[in-house]
C-alpha cells in the first residue's frame, strides 16, 4: 500500500514539473526582463556553495556596521581620503582604505592626517567610498579587485563584531530572496578585538554561533555553515592547512569544510605543492570535506585534475576544465560538482563575452554544477542574478533549475540530517511556486516585491 502511494506521489510530481515546464517555457517568451528577473526572485533557490564570507556583503552594509555603535562596541575606523606624502606613508597607496582605531593610533601624525573618520564622512565621500568598494565600472578587473577592494576592506573583515553584524544583514537578505543555505568561507586567523589583540579561532567560532542564534537571524529561514579557507600561495599554507584540520574536527556541527583560495596565476599555490600534506591530514581525521578553487585561469590546464588528486569533493569555478577531456569525462560520475559563478566570471575578465562560458556544456553533458555568488557584496549582486544571466545567455529549462538548485544542497557538506530536511523543504517550496505561477503568471507577478541588486539595476534590467 505505502509503496502505491509513493509511486503516485512520484507519478504527481513528474506530471507537475512537466506541466510547470511549459508554462516557464511560456513565460521565458512573453515576460519583460522585469518580469523575468521578479520571478525568478521569487523562486525559492537552494544553496550558495562558492560564496566568500568576508566580501559577501554590500558596502551600505559594511558602513552601517562599522558606524554602530552596538555593534562596534567602542571601536572607531578611518578611512584614507589623500596623500600627504609622508616618508613613512605605508603601502598599498589606496584611496578608502580603512582601518581600525589601534592601526589608526600606531601611525605616525602626519600620516594620520591623510585619514578621516569613517563615521563622519560628508554625502559626496560617502558615496565615493561606497563605490570603492564594488566592481560597478567597466575594465576594473581582476587587478582593482584582488589588489584593490580586497585591501579596503581588510580593516573592516579583521573586526569580528563588525564582521558577524555584516553577515547577519546579508544572511537576512538573502532569506528575502529566497536562498535556503549558505556555505560561506572564512579565515582561521587574521581578526583583531579593539585594541588590536588577536581574535582567537574559539571566539571566532563562539562570535559565529551567537550571531546565527541571534532571533532575527533565524527567522531568515537561511541555514548557514561555514568554510575555513586557507590561502594557497602564502608560504606557511601548510600549516594553515593543518590548523584548519584541527579546528574543523572540533567544530564539526558549524565549521563543515576546508577550501583552498587564492589567485591562481600565482604559481605558488599550484595544487600538487600540497599532494603529501593533504595525504598527511587524511591519515589523521576523518569526514573532513574538501571544496577547493581549481581552473580559475585563462590558460588551458589540468588544474581541476590536480586539485581532485588533493581530495576535492566540490570545484570553485572550473573554468578551464572544457581544455581537459579526459578529466571531464571523468567527472560525468558525479562524484564532484563544479560551482559555476557567472557574474564574477565576467567581471574579472575570464569570460568577458558569457556566450563563451563552458557552463552549459557542463551543465547538459552531466558533470554536476549549481550556480553561486563568489563575491557578491563586490559585484553587487545576487543569487538572482546568477540564475536570471544563466536563463538569457544558456535558455535553461526549468528541469535544469530544479536539478541545479537540488544538487547545491544534496552537494553541501551540512550534516546529513540536515542536508535532508533542507531538500525536502525545497522541493515543498518549488511545488508551492508553481502552483502560484501556473497560471495567470502575470497577475501574480504584482505581489512579488523584489530588492534588485545594483548589478541588476545597471546591467540585466536597466
Amino acid at each position: 500500500m505505502f509503496r502505491l502511494v509513493g509511486f503516485f506521489l512520484t507519478v504527481s510530481a513528474l506530471f507537475a514539473q512537466t506541466d510547470f515546464s511549459a508554462q516557464f517555457e511560456r513565460i521565458k517568451r512573453e515576460a519583460t526582463p522585469a518580469q523575468l528577473y521578479a520571478l525568478l526572485y521569487a523562486m525559492p533557490k537552494g544553496g550558495d556553495l562558492h560564496h566568500h564570507g568576508t566580501l559577501a556583503a554590500f558596502p551600505e552594509e559594511w558602513l552601517a556596521a562599522a558606524t554602530d555603535p552596538a555593534v562596534t562596541r567602542g571601536n572607531t575606523f578611518f578611512t584614507r581620503v589623500r596623500f600627504n606624502a609622508c616618508p613613512d606613508s605605508p603601502e598599498p597607496f589606496l584611496r578608502y582604505q580603512t582601518i581600525a582605531r589601534y592601526a589608526f593610533q600606531r601611525l605616525s601624525t602626519c600620516v594620520r592626517e591623510e585619514y578621516a573618520p569613517l563615521a563622519s564622512m560628508s554625502p559626496e565621500r560617502r558615496a565615493e567610498w561606497l563605490n570603492a568598494m564594488r566592481l560597478d565600472k567597466l575594465g576594473e578587473g581582476r587587478d582593482e579587485f584582488f589588489e584593490q577592494v580586497v585591501n579596503r576592506l581588510s580593516g573592516l573583515v579583521r573586526d569580528p563584531n563588525v564582521l558577524s553584524e555584516a553577515m547577519a544583514r546579508y544572511i537576512k537578505r538573502y532569506g528575502r530572496e529566497g536562498v535556503r543555505y549558505v556555505e560561506t568561507q572564512l579565515g582561521l586567523v587574521g581578526g583583531f578585538d579593539q585594541e588590536g589583540n588577536a581574535y582567537p579561532p574559539e571566539r571566532v567560532a563562539e562570535t559565529m554561533r551567537n550571531m546565527l542564534n541571534r532571533p532575527d537571524v533565524q527567522a531568515s529561514g537561511v541555514t548557514v555553515r561555514f568554510q575555513i579557507t586557507v590561502i594557497r600561495f602564502r608560504p606557511d599554507a601548510e600549516q594553515r592547512i593543518a590548523e584548519a584540520y584541527a579546528f574543523l574536527d572540533k567544530h564539526r556541527d558549524l565549521f563543515v569544510g576546508l577550501n583552498m583560495a587564492g589567485r591562481e596565476d600565482n604559481d605558488k599555490g599550484h595544487a600538487l605543492r600540497f599532494v603529501d600534506t593533504f595525504r598527511k591530514m587524511r591519515r589523521r581525521y576523518s569526514g573532513i570535506h574538501l571544496s577547493i578553487h581549481a581552473g580559475e585561469v585563462d590558460s588551458p590546464g589540468t588544474q581541476v585534475r590536480d586539485t581532485i588528486l588533493l581530495g576535492a569533493e566540490r570545484i570553485g569555478h572550473g573554468l578551464n576544465l572544457i581544455t581537459d577531456p579526459e578529466t571531464m569525462v571523468r567527472m560525468r560520475d558525479g562524484r564532484q560538482l563544479v560551482e559555476i559563478n557567472l557574474v564574477s566570471n565576467r567581471l574579472l575578465e575570464y569570460f568577458p563575452d558569457l556566450d563563451r562560458h563552458p557552463f552549459p556544456e557542463y551543465l547538459r553533458t552531466g558533470v554536476p554544477v549549481c550556480l553561486n555568488t563568489d563575491d557578491p557584496g563586490v559585484w553587487d549582486s545576487n543569487l538572482t542574478d546568477e540564475y536570471f544571466t544563466a536563463i538569457r545567455h544558456f535558455d535553461l529549462t526549468w528541469p535544469e533549475i530544479r536539478r541545479m538548485g537540488r544538487d547545491s544542497l544534496q552537494y553541501s557538506f551540512a550534516p546529513e540530517e540536515v542536508k535532508r530536511l533542507m531538500v525536502s523543504n525545497f522541493e515543498i517550496a518549488l511545488r508551492n511556486f508553481e502552483t502560484r505561477f501556473s497560471g495567470n503568471w502575470a497577475d501574480a507577478l504584482v505581489k512579488v516585491q523584489i530588492e534588485p541588486s545594483g548589478y541588476a539595476r545597471r546591467t540585466l534590467i536597466p
